[in-house]
């Protein structure tokens, strides 16, 4: 899931792939499809309103599917460049979606933070949290790394404290 890369010893590439989930989450927008209109056909008898009601499921399915596919997330990206952390988030088609600049001086303190919130996970169903890479500037707060163990957070945790320490001494 984490594939560490290093070029010209000096730029340090973290990357996070959600391939494998995001191919779940279309499965699952398919059959939520699929499932209202069998309903519709099984329940709906007048022919015209059948027709209406199958149209709008299916604008509505090819809207939200082609949403998702623009703004999903397929890629993390954490760079470590010679004083600066760049945190960036590309989607399926390679389009940067966010990109910031973090300078190793404003960067207050990483940490792992456990979400309790609800959300739908990427298999179809509840789950109750998430788990994320914080990092906290005087000003901003970042996250990182979408569902990381605790372990690939002390790995990269690690990296980025050597850093800090190499460029400040």
């Amino acid at each position: 899931m984490i594939e560490m890369k290093t070029s010209n010893n000096k730029e340090i590439e973290i990357i996070i792939s959600h391939h494998k989930y995001i191919r779940k989450v279309q499965f699952s927008l398919i059959i939520w499809l699929i499932i209202p209109s069998i309903v519709i056909v099984l329940i709906v008898t007048p022919f015209l309103l059948m027709f209406i009601a199958e149209i709008f499921i299916l604008l509505t399915s090819i809207i939200n599917y082609y949403y998702f596919r623009k703004s999903i997330v397929a890629l993390e990206k954490l760079i470590i460049k010679e004083d600066t952390l760049i945190i960036q988030d590309i989607n399926n088609y390679g389009v940067i979606i966010f990109n910031k600049e973090i300078n190793f001086n404003n960067i207050k303190e990483i940490f792992f933070k456990d979400s309790l919130s609800a959300y739908f996970s990427s298999g179809g169903g509840m789950r109750e949290n998430r788990k994320f890479l914080k990092i906290r500037t005087f000003n901003e707060l970042f996250s990182f790394g979408i569902l990381i163990d605790r372990n690939e957070y002390n790995q990269i945790k690690a990296i980025i404290q050597k850093e800090i320490l190499k460029k400040k001494y």
